[in-house]
Protein backbone atom coordinates (compact mmCIF):
# COMPACT_ATOMS: atom_id res chain seq x y z
CA UNK A 1 0.00 0.00 0.00
CA UNK A 2 0.93 3.78 -1.13
CA UNK A 3 0.30 6.70 1.38
CA UNK A 4 -2.13 7.75 -1.08
CA UNK A 5 -3.91 4.29 0.73
CA UNK A 6 -4.03 5.31 4.51
CA UNK A 7 -5.81 7.87 5.88
CA UNK A 8 -3.38 9.24 8.96
CA UNK A 9 0.09 8.87 10.07
CA UNK A 10 0.64 8.20 13.74
CA UNK A 11 3.81 8.49 15.49
CA UNK A 12 4.98 6.75 18.49
CA UNK A 13 7.32 7.77 20.94
CA UNK A 14 8.59 4.85 22.91
CA UNK A 15 10.50 6.54 25.46
CA UNK A 16 12.51 5.02 28.28
CA UNK A 17 11.27 7.49 30.70
CA UNK A 18 8.24 9.31 29.00
CA UNK A 19 6.53 8.21 25.62
CA UNK A 20 3.81 9.65 23.49
CA UNK A 21 1.35 9.96 20.11
CA UNK A 22 1.41 12.79 17.44
CA UNK A 23 -0.75 12.24 14.57
CA UNK A 24 -2.14 14.12 10.95
CA UNK A 25 -4.62 12.94 8.35
CA UNK A 26 -2.77 12.77 4.59
CA UNK A 27 -5.04 15.03 2.87
CA UNK A 28 -4.69 18.18 5.94
CA UNK A 29 -1.25 17.31 7.36
CA UNK A 30 -1.51 19.79 10.77
CA UNK A 31 0.27 17.35 13.14
CA UNK A 32 -1.50 16.95 16.63
CA UNK A 33 0.26 15.69 19.51
CA UNK A 34 -1.25 14.04 22.16
CA UNK A 35 -2.59 15.77 25.38
CA UNK A 36 -5.07 13.83 27.33
CA UNK A 37 -3.52 10.66 29.49
CA UNK A 38 -4.70 8.64 32.23
CA UNK A 39 -5.10 10.40 35.37
CA UNK A 40 -4.48 14.23 33.66
CA UNK A 41 -7.29 15.25 35.36
CA UNK A 42 -5.99 15.04 39.16
CA UNK A 43 -2.76 16.92 37.50
CA UNK A 44 -4.83 19.80 35.61
CA UNK A 45 -1.84 20.22 33.60
CA UNK A 46 -1.28 19.47 30.00
CA UNK A 47 1.14 16.65 29.19
CA UNK A 48 2.93 15.78 25.77
CA UNK A 49 3.53 12.39 27.16
CA UNK A 50 3.09 9.93 29.87
CA UNK A 51 5.59 8.01 32.31
CA UNK A 52 6.55 4.50 30.40
CA UNK A 53 5.91 3.03 33.88
CA UNK A 54 3.90 0.15 34.02
CA UNK A 55 2.19 -1.49 37.48
CA UNK A 56 1.02 -5.01 37.56
CA UNK A 57 -1.04 -6.64 39.92
CA UNK A 58 0.07 -10.56 40.80
CA UNK A 59 -1.88 -13.10 42.38
CA UNK A 60 -0.48 -14.68 45.85
CA UNK A 61 -2.17 -18.25 44.89
CA UNK A 62 -0.71 -17.66 40.94
CA UNK A 63 2.72 -15.36 41.11
CA UNK A 64 3.25 -15.93 37.51
CA UNK A 65 0.41 -14.48 36.60
CA UNK A 66 1.02 -10.26 35.69
CA UNK A 67 -1.99 -8.75 34.73
CA UNK A 68 -1.42 -4.82 34.50
CA UNK A 69 -3.52 -3.00 37.12
CA UNK A 70 -2.51 0.61 35.40
CA UNK A 71 -0.15 2.34 33.21
CA UNK A 72 1.61 6.22 32.68
CA UNK A 73 1.28 8.66 35.16
CA UNK A 74 -1.10 6.75 37.13
CA UNK A 75 1.11 3.71 37.63
CA UNK A 76 3.70 5.86 39.61
CA UNK A 77 4.28 5.01 43.48
CA UNK A 78 2.66 7.23 45.97
CA UNK A 79 4.06 8.65 48.72
CA UNK A 80 5.02 5.83 51.35
CA UNK A 81 2.61 4.80 54.29
CA UNK A 82 3.96 5.14 57.66
CA UNK A 83 5.58 2.67 59.23
CA UNK A 84 3.27 1.95 61.68
CA UNK A 85 0.35 1.28 59.47
CA UNK A 86 0.71 -1.98 58.00
CA UNK A 87 -0.23 -2.05 54.21
CA UNK A 88 -3.00 -4.65 52.87
CA UNK A 89 -2.07 -7.93 50.54
CA UNK A 90 -3.85 -5.66 47.57
CA UNK A 91 -1.01 -3.43 47.63
CA UNK A 92 1.83 -5.95 48.28
CA UNK A 93 0.58 -7.64 45.10
CA UNK A 94 1.33 -4.05 43.22
CA UNK A 95 4.63 -4.24 41.21
CA UNK A 96 5.63 -0.93 39.45
CA UNK A 97 7.92 -1.64 36.86
CA UNK A 98 9.62 1.08 34.87
CA UNK A 99 12.90 1.47 32.54
CA UNK A 100 12.74 -1.88 30.55
CA UNK A 101 13.17 -0.34 27.35
CA UNK A 102 16.93 -0.33 28.80
CA UNK A 103 16.65 -4.04 28.07
CA UNK A 104 16.65 -3.44 24.77
CA UNK A 105 20.41 -1.78 24.76
CA UNK A 106 23.17 -3.76 23.23
CA UNK A 107 25.82 -2.59 25.36
CA UNK A 108 24.44 -3.04 28.76
CA UNK A 109 25.76 -6.00 30.73
CA UNK A 110 22.84 -7.66 32.31
CA UNK A 111 23.67 -6.50 35.62
CA UNK A 112 24.04 -2.79 34.41
CA UNK A 113 19.77 -3.63 33.49
CA UNK A 114 17.40 -1.99 35.04
CA UNK A 115 15.24 -4.07 37.58
CA UNK A 116 12.16 -6.50 36.87
CA UNK A 117 10.76 -8.46 38.87
CA UNK A 118 10.90 -12.29 39.23
CA UNK A 119 8.86 -13.82 36.19
CA UNK A 120 8.59 -10.88 34.20
CA UNK A 121 10.36 -10.36 31.11
CA UNK A 122 11.02 -7.22 28.91
CA UNK A 123 9.30 -7.96 26.11
CA UNK A 124 6.19 -8.44 28.04
CA UNK A 125 6.49 -5.12 29.64
CA UNK A 126 7.08 -3.63 26.22
CA UNK A 127 4.06 -5.48 24.53
CA UNK A 128 2.01 -4.57 27.32
CA UNK A 129 2.68 -1.25 27.50
CA UNK A 130 1.94 -0.47 24.28
CA UNK A 131 -1.16 -1.93 24.16
CA UNK A 132 -2.42 -0.17 26.70
CA UNK A 133 -1.54 2.68 24.81
CA UNK A 134 -3.67 1.28 21.84
CA UNK A 135 -7.01 1.91 22.88
CA UNK A 136 -6.12 5.39 23.51
CA UNK A 137 -4.46 6.17 20.34
CA UNK A 138 -7.70 4.36 18.43
CA UNK A 139 -10.41 6.42 20.28
CA UNK A 140 -8.56 9.14 19.91
CA UNK A 141 -7.99 9.29 16.39
CA UNK A 142 -11.93 8.35 15.94
CA UNK A 143 -12.94 11.31 17.59
CA UNK A 144 -11.04 13.17 14.88
CA UNK A 145 -12.01 11.47 11.95
CA UNK A 146 -14.75 8.65 13.15
CA UNK A 147 -14.64 5.24 11.30
CA UNK A 148 -10.98 5.26 10.86
CA UNK A 149 -9.50 1.61 11.07
CA UNK A 150 -5.65 0.99 12.12
CA UNK A 151 -5.40 -0.36 9.06
CA UNK A 152 -6.13 2.96 7.27
CA UNK A 153 -2.74 4.32 9.70
CA UNK A 154 0.30 4.34 9.09
CA UNK A 155 2.53 3.60 12.39
CA UNK A 156 6.05 5.42 12.58
CA UNK A 157 8.07 3.61 15.48
CA UNK A 158 11.23 6.34 16.69
CA UNK A 159 14.07 3.70 17.29
CA UNK A 160 17.58 5.04 19.10
CA UNK A 161 20.34 5.38 16.98
CA UNK A 162 22.73 2.45 17.99
CA UNK A 163 19.98 -0.46 17.70
CA UNK A 164 21.36 -3.19 15.66
CA UNK A 165 19.23 -4.61 13.62
CA UNK A 166 17.77 -7.50 15.61
CA UNK A 167 16.63 -5.35 18.74
CA UNK A 168 14.48 -3.18 16.14
CA UNK A 169 13.22 -6.75 15.17
CA UNK A 170 12.63 -7.60 18.83
CA UNK A 171 10.79 -4.32 19.16
CA UNK A 172 8.63 -5.50 15.89
CA UNK A 173 7.48 -8.30 17.33
CA UNK A 174 6.48 -6.31 20.68
CA UNK A 175 4.33 -4.02 18.28
CA UNK A 176 2.69 -7.18 16.33
CA UNK A 177 2.08 -8.47 20.13
CA UNK A 178 0.18 -5.33 21.36
CA UNK A 179 -2.15 -5.22 18.00
CA UNK A 180 -0.93 -2.38 15.95
CA UNK A 181 -0.26 -4.40 13.15
CA UNK A 182 -2.42 -7.38 11.51
CA UNK A 183 1.03 -9.84 9.89
CA UNK A 184 3.92 -10.00 12.19
CA UNK A 185 6.05 -9.22 8.98
CA UNK A 186 7.12 -5.29 7.76
CA UNK A 187 4.73 -3.94 5.39
CA UNK A 188 3.86 -0.07 4.87
CA UNK A 189 1.40 -0.09 7.77
CA UNK A 190 4.22 0.22 10.03
CA UNK A 191 7.81 2.19 9.81
CA UNK A 192 10.89 2.74 11.72
CA UNK A 193 12.89 6.27 11.51
CA UNK A 194 15.69 7.14 14.35
CA UNK A 195 15.70 9.37 16.64
CA UNK A 196 17.95 11.67 15.48
CA UNK A 197 16.67 11.60 11.78
CA UNK A 198 13.35 12.36 13.32
CA UNK A 199 14.66 15.66 15.40
CA UNK A 200 16.94 16.57 11.96
CA UNK A 201 13.35 16.52 10.32
CA UNK A 202 11.61 18.68 12.86
CA UNK A 203 14.39 21.06 12.93
CA UNK A 204 14.78 21.55 9.47
CA UNK A 205 11.60 23.59 10.13
CA UNK A 206 13.41 25.70 12.60
CA UNK A 207 15.89 26.77 10.10
CA UNK A 208 14.38 29.60 8.41
CA UNK A 209 14.21 31.61 11.45
CA UNK A 210 17.88 30.88 12.09
CA UNK A 211 18.62 32.21 8.12
CA UNK A 212 20.54 28.83 7.49
CA UNK A 213 20.25 28.61 4.19
CA UNK A 214 20.93 25.29 1.51
CA UNK A 215 24.48 23.99 1.42
CA UNK A 216 24.83 24.60 5.35
CA UNK A 217 25.30 21.92 7.84
CA UNK A 218 23.48 21.47 11.22
CA UNK A 219 23.77 18.85 14.20
CA UNK A 220 20.83 17.43 15.90
CA UNK A 221 21.62 16.79 19.62
CA UNK A 222 18.56 14.38 20.60
CA UNK A 223 19.05 14.37 24.60
CA UNK A 224 16.62 11.78 26.42
CA UNK A 225 15.81 9.32 29.30
CA UNK A 226 18.19 6.71 28.23
CA UNK A 227 19.89 7.78 24.93
CA UNK A 228 21.35 10.69 23.96
CA UNK A 229 21.55 10.43 19.67
CA UNK A 230 23.43 12.96 17.28
CA UNK A 231 22.94 13.34 13.80
CA UNK A 232 25.40 15.82 11.72
CA UNK A 233 22.97 17.40 8.10
CA UNK A 234 22.93 19.28 5.02
CA UNK A 235 20.37 21.33 3.79
CA UNK A 236 19.57 20.75 0.02
CA UNK A 237 18.36 22.96 -2.54
CA UNK A 238 15.57 21.21 -3.25
CA UNK A 239 14.18 21.30 1.15
CA UNK A 240 15.37 17.89 1.56
CA UNK A 241 18.56 16.79 4.00
CA UNK A 242 21.38 14.92 3.39
CA UNK A 243 23.39 13.26 6.67
CA UNK A 244 27.06 13.61 6.28
CA UNK A 245 27.99 12.13 9.12
CA UNK A 246 27.36 8.44 10.93
CA UNK A 247 24.60 8.73 13.65
CA UNK A 248 25.62 8.20 16.76
CA UNK A 249 24.60 7.84 20.07
CA UNK A 250 25.33 6.53 23.57
CA UNK A 251 23.92 5.70 27.18
CA UNK A 252 24.10 9.09 28.67
CA UNK A 253 20.33 10.26 28.93
CA UNK A 254 18.41 11.72 32.37
CA UNK A 255 18.22 8.49 33.83
CA UNK A 256 21.94 8.12 34.24
CA UNK A 257 22.01 11.29 36.35
CA UNK A 258 19.11 9.49 38.54
CA UNK A 259 21.68 6.61 38.87
CA UNK A 260 24.31 9.59 40.02
CA UNK A 261 22.21 10.27 42.78
CA UNK A 262 21.65 6.11 43.59
CA UNK A 263 24.81 5.78 44.30
CA UNK A 264 25.63 8.95 46.58
CA UNK A 265 22.55 7.01 48.64
CA UNK A 266 24.66 3.65 48.67
CA UNK A 267 28.04 5.46 49.85
CA UNK A 268 26.33 7.48 52.67
CA UNK A 269 24.02 4.08 53.71
CA UNK A 270 25.66 1.26 51.77
CA UNK A 271 25.74 -0.35 48.49
CA UNK A 272 23.85 -3.60 50.21
CA UNK A 273 20.95 -1.83 51.61
CA UNK A 274 19.83 0.65 48.77
CA UNK A 275 20.14 -2.91 46.56
CA UNK A 276 18.06 -4.50 48.83
CA UNK A 277 15.56 -1.34 49.38
CA UNK A 278 15.27 -1.53 45.75
CA UNK A 279 14.56 -4.90 45.25
CA UNK A 280 12.34 -5.33 47.70
CA UNK A 281 10.54 -2.08 48.06
CA UNK A 282 10.48 -0.90 44.19
CA UNK A 283 7.81 1.25 44.92
CA UNK A 284 9.46 3.24 47.50
CA UNK A 285 12.45 3.58 45.25
CA UNK A 286 10.57 5.03 42.34
CA UNK A 287 8.99 7.21 44.71
CA UNK A 288 12.39 8.54 45.49
CA UNK A 289 13.44 9.53 42.09
CA UNK A 290 10.30 11.20 40.29
CA UNK A 291 8.67 12.75 43.65
CA UNK A 292 11.92 13.51 45.66
CA UNK A 293 15.07 13.91 43.42
CA UNK A 294 13.61 14.68 39.53
CA UNK A 295 11.62 17.40 41.04
CA UNK A 296 13.54 19.33 43.96
CA UNK A 297 16.73 18.39 42.55
CA UNK A 298 17.28 17.17 38.74
CA UNK A 299 14.62 19.53 37.09
CA UNK A 300 15.85 22.58 39.17
CA UNK A 301 19.65 22.63 38.95
CA UNK A 302 21.26 25.06 37.03
CA UNK A 303 25.04 25.18 38.08
CA UNK A 304 25.68 28.52 38.26
CA UNK A 305 24.14 29.06 41.75
CA UNK A 306 26.78 27.82 44.26
CA UNK A 307 27.26 31.36 46.02
CA UNK A 308 23.08 31.31 46.53
CA UNK A 309 22.68 27.82 47.08
CA UNK A 310 20.86 26.12 49.77
CA UNK A 311 21.65 22.71 50.85
CA UNK A 312 18.59 20.28 50.28
CA UNK A 313 17.80 17.57 53.13
CA UNK A 314 16.76 14.66 51.83
CA UNK A 315 14.40 12.52 54.62
CA UNK A 316 14.72 9.08 55.10
CA UNK A 317 11.85 8.24 57.49
CA UNK A 318 9.70 10.40 55.33
CA UNK A 319 10.36 9.82 51.76
CA UNK A 320 11.59 6.11 51.97
CA UNK A 321 10.64 4.47 55.19
CA UNK A 322 11.37 1.29 54.24
CA UNK A 323 15.50 1.69 53.48
CA UNK A 324 15.84 2.52 57.13
CA UNK A 325 15.50 -1.21 58.52
CA UNK A 326 18.37 -2.68 55.82
CA UNK A 327 21.26 0.20 57.00
CA UNK A 328 23.49 -1.28 59.44
CA UNK A 329 24.10 -0.78 63.00
CA UNK A 330 27.08 1.44 62.27
CA UNK A 331 25.92 3.47 59.65
CA UNK A 332 22.11 3.52 61.62
CA UNK A 333 23.75 4.43 64.68
CA UNK A 334 24.96 8.05 62.73
CA UNK A 335 21.79 8.30 60.92
CA UNK A 336 19.72 8.03 63.86
CA UNK A 337 21.86 11.35 65.71
CA UNK A 338 21.36 12.99 62.33
CA UNK A 339 17.46 12.53 62.58
CA UNK A 340 17.41 10.12 59.47
CA UNK A 341 18.10 13.63 57.07
CA UNK A 342 21.11 13.66 54.25
CA UNK A 343 21.74 16.58 53.18
CA UNK A 344 22.85 17.15 49.79
CA UNK A 345 25.50 20.29 48.81
CA UNK A 346 26.48 21.89 45.65
CA UNK A 347 29.48 20.05 44.54
CA UNK A 348 27.29 16.54 45.07
CA UNK A 349 24.83 17.60 42.73
CA UNK A 350 27.65 18.67 40.40
CA UNK A 351 29.02 14.95 40.81
CA UNK A 352 25.82 13.67 40.08
CA UNK A 353 25.64 15.64 36.41
CA UNK A 354 28.94 15.70 35.96
CA UNK A 355 29.65 12.20 34.38
CA UNK A 356 26.98 11.85 32.51
CA UNK A 357 27.29 15.33 30.65
CA UNK A 358 31.01 14.99 30.14
CA UNK A 359 29.85 11.73 27.92
CA UNK A 360 27.76 14.01 25.86
CA UNK A 361 30.26 16.48 25.45
CA UNK A 362 32.78 13.91 24.12
CA UNK A 363 29.79 12.48 21.37
CA UNK A 364 29.49 16.25 20.55
CA UNK A 365 33.23 16.39 20.07
CA UNK A 366 33.60 13.41 17.93
CA UNK A 367 30.52 14.36 15.94
CA UNK A 368 31.84 17.69 14.54
CA UNK A 369 35.47 15.77 14.29
CA UNK A 370 34.36 13.68 11.86
CA UNK A 371 32.85 16.02 8.87
CA UNK A 372 35.03 18.90 7.38
CA UNK A 373 32.42 20.55 7.03
CA UNK A 374 31.57 23.92 8.77
CA UNK A 375 28.60 23.73 11.56
CA UNK A 376 26.31 26.34 11.80
CA UNK A 377 23.84 25.57 14.05
CA UNK A 378 22.59 22.84 16.89
CA UNK A 379 19.46 22.12 17.99
CA UNK A 380 19.22 20.31 20.96
CA UNK A 381 16.03 18.35 21.69
CA UNK A 382 14.65 15.65 23.82
CA UNK A 383 13.06 15.85 27.29
CA UNK A 384 16.75 16.20 28.84
CA UNK A 385 17.61 19.29 26.76
CA UNK A 386 15.26 21.01 29.45
CA UNK A 387 17.84 21.01 31.63
CA UNK A 388 19.54 24.19 32.58
CA UNK A 389 23.01 22.94 33.49
CA UNK A 390 22.90 20.23 30.16
CA UNK A 391 22.44 23.26 27.91
CA UNK A 392 24.49 25.85 29.65
CA UNK A 393 27.78 23.26 29.49
CA UNK A 394 27.20 22.80 25.91
CA UNK A 395 27.08 26.22 25.05
CA UNK A 396 30.05 26.71 27.36
CA UNK A 397 31.49 24.54 25.54
CA UNK A 398 31.15 24.80 21.86
CA UNK A 399 29.66 28.19 21.11
CA UNK A 400 33.53 29.30 19.80
CA UNK A 401 33.17 26.50 17.40
CA UNK A 402 29.25 26.63 16.60
CA UNK A 403 27.57 29.80 15.67
CA UNK A 404 24.23 29.05 16.92
CA UNK A 405 23.27 26.32 19.60
CA UNK A 406 19.70 26.74 20.52
CA UNK A 407 16.91 24.22 21.95
CA UNK A 408 14.18 24.93 20.15
CA UNK A 409 10.13 25.45 21.64
CA UNK A 410 8.75 22.22 23.36
CA UNK A 411 11.72 20.45 22.23
CA UNK A 412 10.00 17.33 24.15
CA UNK A 413 7.89 16.61 21.08
CA UNK A 414 10.48 16.95 18.08
CA UNK A 415 11.30 13.28 17.40
CA UNK A 416 7.16 12.96 17.55
CA UNK A 417 6.91 16.04 15.26
CA UNK A 418 9.70 14.98 13.02
CA UNK A 419 8.37 11.31 12.61
CA UNK A 420 5.04 12.67 11.13
CA UNK A 421 6.74 14.28 8.49
CA UNK A 422 8.68 11.26 7.61
CA UNK A 423 5.48 9.52 7.50
CA UNK A 424 3.67 11.69 5.36
CA UNK A 425 6.85 12.58 3.13
CA UNK A 426 9.68 9.89 3.22
CA UNK A 427 11.39 11.66 -0.04
CA UNK A 428 12.54 14.30 2.98
CA UNK A 429 15.48 12.16 3.53
CA UNK A 430 18.03 12.51 0.49
CA UNK A 431 20.94 10.53 1.04
CA UNK A 432 22.47 8.92 4.38
CA UNK A 433 25.50 7.39 5.33
CA UNK A 434 24.09 4.02 7.23
CA UNK A 435 26.52 1.50 8.85
CA UNK A 436 23.85 -1.25 8.43
CA UNK A 437 20.64 -1.61 7.21
CA UNK A 438 17.74 -2.26 9.60
CA UNK A 439 16.15 -5.70 9.40
CA UNK A 440 15.38 -9.15 11.29
CA UNK A 441 17.42 -11.93 10.47
CA UNK A 442 14.78 -14.78 10.40
CA UNK A 443 12.32 -12.74 8.56
CA UNK A 444 14.99 -11.21 6.07
CA UNK A 445 13.14 -8.13 6.55
CA UNK A 446 14.84 -4.36 5.67
CA UNK A 447 13.12 -1.45 7.37
CA UNK A 448 14.87 0.89 5.52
Amino acid sequence: MSLKDFRAVVAIDFGTTYSGFAYANRINPDITVNESWPGQRKTRLTMPKTNTVLQYNTSSSNPKKWTVNCWGFPALAQEPVKRARRQTSEVNNMKPVELFKLHLADNLRNYEKPYLPKGLDFEKAISDYLAQMKPLISETLDKRWPGIKFTQVRFVFTVPAEWKPYTIGILQDCIHEAGFTVKRQLNNNLEFITEPEAAALYAMKKLEEHKIKAGSSFMVVDCGGGTVDLTTRTLLPDNKLSEITERTGDLCGSTYVDKEFIRFLEKKLGFAAVDEFRREHYGQYQYLIHNFFCPRIKFEFRGDEKNDFHSIDLDIERTCPALMKYVTDEIKEEMEEDDWLIEIEFDDILAMFDPVINKILKLIRDQLASTKQRCSAMFMVGGFSESPYLVRRVKDAYKSVVPIITVPQNPITAILRGAVIYGLNKAAVSTRVLTMNYGKVKDLLFFF
